[in-house]
């Protein structure tokens, strides 16, 4: 699982000479993982009346077949489980995941799972909207579990043309509380704050009301979790996915 909300460990690697190979240290999203879990798909009706639907594309890269355990988790922190088999290099894609495998209306998260750790999958995901223009904003698959360290979410802008959502799934299995704080780009000044009361294991997706220009946010839970924003378009609904990364000095 991750929390790629570190959205990325990219090692930096010394090349004295050309003539002498580098070997890349893959990035979090450079790999097959036997769990991972989208923190967010949606299928669903937003603002302006857009339909927001996930495309998943579920790939078994190996050559041996196996089945994955796809698991949803909503707004109240109850599971839906349902079971996707894989034959030997296939891929299955769908074009809206949440009503094809677990005929589900809303949002939540959703992690995969095979049974062996020999078995490993990759997973694309999209959020993106139904109808006669399509905008779509790819949702990273994290391979890493969240902790309870304050993340942080940069670029974040709430104005007349720029709406954020703010959302956090919790991976305890116990309530959490997730308190957060906006900030303006110095990281001087605090311009508004918010609180989040997630059920054990619930995903939860808001609003954010703080106008704020290119600030960021800092999430804080109680227990573990993985957080994130996303900066919209008002007119296109385009969207930006900004996965919180932790830091605790």
């Amino acid at each position: 699982m991750k929390r790629l909300i570190c959205l990325v460990a990219l090692a930096i690697v010394a090349i004295p000479t050309f003539a002498q190979s580098a070997r890349r240290t893959p990035r979090s999203l450079d790999f097959a993982s036997d769990f991972q879990t989208v923190p967010v798909m949606a299928n669903t009706v937003g603002a302006g009346g857009a339909v927001f639907e996930t495309y998943v594309a579920l790939l078994n890269p190996g050559p041996t077949a196996f089945p994955v355990t796809v698991s949803l988790f909503d707004a109240a922190g109850t599971k839906h489980d349902a079971i996707i088999q894989l034959a030997a290099g296939e891929l299955k894609t769908f074009d809206n995941f949440l009503l094809t495998v677990f005929n589900f209306t809303g949002g939540g998260a959703v992690t995969f799972r095979s049974a062996d750790s020999s078995k490993r999958f990759v997973v694309n995901a999209e959020v993106w909207t139904h109808g006669n223009r399509r905008y779509g904003t790819t949702i990273p698959a994290l391979e890493f579990a969240g902790t309870d360290s304050p993340s942080f979410a940069p670029g974040i802008t709430v104005s007349i043309t720029t709406r954020t959502n703010i959302g956090c799934f919790n991976q305890a299995n116990a309530p959490n509380t997730v308190t957060g704080t906006v900030l303006d780009p110095t990281g001087t000044q605090t311009i508004g704050t918010f609180t989040l009361n997630l059920a054990a294991n619930a995903w939860t997706q808001t609003a954010l009301s703080t106008i704020v220009n290119e600030g960021y946010i800092r999430f804080t839970p109680s227990d573990a979790a993985v957080c994130y924003a996303v900066v919209i378009d008002n007119f296109t609904n385009d969207g930006r996915f900004i996965p919180a990364a932790e830091f605790r000095p």
